[in-house]
């Protein structure tokens, strides 16, 4: 059977309970843990054998619309004002080039669907559309037939609220993250991090729970204690400390002697020198912390500012990480060594970890946003970090 997915990426802000301040990008296209919820997506797809896959976005951050990515994806990015119209065109060809049914997704959040099971639910209903469910709440994810455009231009013509016809609800009982504000992404991150998500990390597992991107630069006298992430071209400078399920995405900077303690850091991004950020999601310029659910703009770029890569920059560290891959790949099959076995994560967090020494006892849940409140007149000094 022809089975496709059409992805769609919309920023509008009547999707978002709470839009998240820090980016003009919709959260499927914000990395959590390396990788976008796109990117996500479009893996389970794949892992579940559908390979032909066109994605719409009202942003222009999707790579262009040329025909193809070379892995079956295809992308259109679309004005805001013609976004539903370019999605019904764009299953109006996915049935045209054979697809017999078509998965539709709409990524206002994440979810890891057994679309194996939803498909086959769909063909036992004989439904013309089909909806995810999650605890009586519906997931922007369908099945539609492909004989039913009049049903799937219904839909889409509708914004995703209503069905034409019947449609009974698939309950997905896995994972799903609304992502409708600044807490659900730091959480995905958590829930990554601490393997509660068939989806992992990006980058290699160093030691058990921390999780490095390739050219990350951590300088002597760093520390990251599991779980951790830190992604592609990150500076963590020395005696930093990233801890507590936090995350340093791509190209971000964690100066000196700042303590990162269950927090985000978003791509490209600097945090200033002798720092104690925790429970909170930084972007250029902008905090959110999660247990004050305050939003504030640092205006003094030494705190918090933006870590400034001309495109040129870029292409470059593109075409050296392919020029470098094959010949690392061919000297670590001759010559590297076999991989001694490592603990698992479970295992790891359960050991006190010789880096917050005394203050590993600290009693708030170590990866949870919404950790013991604290007195607003109670000032907490740390005895671990840079002081």
């Amino acid at each position: 059977m022809d089975i496709r997915a059409l992805v769609l990426v919309n920023k509008s802000a009547e999707l978002l309970a709470d839009p998240i301040p820090f980016s003009s990008l919709p959260p499927a296209l914000l990395e959590v843990a390396g990788k976008t919820p796109l990117e996500r997506t479009l893996e389970r797809l794949r892992y579940f054998g559908i390979q032909a896959i066109t994605v719409v976005s009202d942003s222009d951050s999707l790579p262009p619309a040329s025909g193809g990515s070379g892995d079956g994806s295809s992308y259109l990015n679309s004005a805001r004002e013609r976004f539903w119209r370019a999605a019904e065109s764009s299953f109006n060809d996915l049935v045209q080039e054979g697809a017999e049914l078509v998965v539709l997704l709409s990524l206002g959040g994440y979810a890891e669907i057994d679309f194996e099971k939803m498909v086959q639910f769909h063909l036992d209903q004989n439904a013309r559309v089909s909806q995810a469910w999650k605890d009586e709440k519906a997931l922007q994810v369908f099945c539609i037939s492909a004989s039913r455009r009049n049903d799937a231009a219904s839909l889409l013509r509708s914004q995703l609220a209503r069905c034409r016809s019947e449609c009974p609800f698939f309950v997905h009982e896995g994972y799903s993250n609304s992502l409708s504000d600044a807490r659900d992404l730091r959480q995905l991150a958590i829930d990554i991090l601490t393997l509660k998500t068939e989806t992992r990390p990006s980058g290699a597992e160093v030691r058990p729970g921390v999780w490095v991107e390739s050219r990350a630069l951590i300088e002597k006298g760093a520390r990251l204690v599991a779980p951790a992430f830190v992604g592609a071209f990150a500076k963590i400078r020395t005696h930093a400390v990233i801890t507590r399920c936090s995350s340093v995405e791509h190209h971000a900077q964690v100066d000196c002697g700042t303590v990162t303690e269950n927090s985000t850091v978003l791509p490209y991004c600097r945090v200033g020198a002798g720092l104690d950020v925790a429970h909170s999601v930084i972007g250029a310029g902008t905090i959110a912390n999660l247990r004050r659910d305050v939003t504030v703009e640092i205006l003094d770029p030494k705190l918090i500012g933006a870590v400034l890569a001309a495109p040129g920059q870029r292409l470059l560290h593109a075409a050296l990480e392919l020029a470098s891959y094959i010949p690392r790949q061919m000297w670590r099959g001759l010559f590297g060594k076999p991989q001694v076995q490592q603990p698992d994560l479970k295992t790891a967090l359960k050991q006190t970890s010789p880096t917050l020494g005394g203050a590993a006892g600290y009693e708030a849940p170590a990866c949870d946003s919404d950790a013991a409140d604290i007195p607003s007149n109670l000032a907490a000094v740390r005895r671990y970090g840079h002081q």
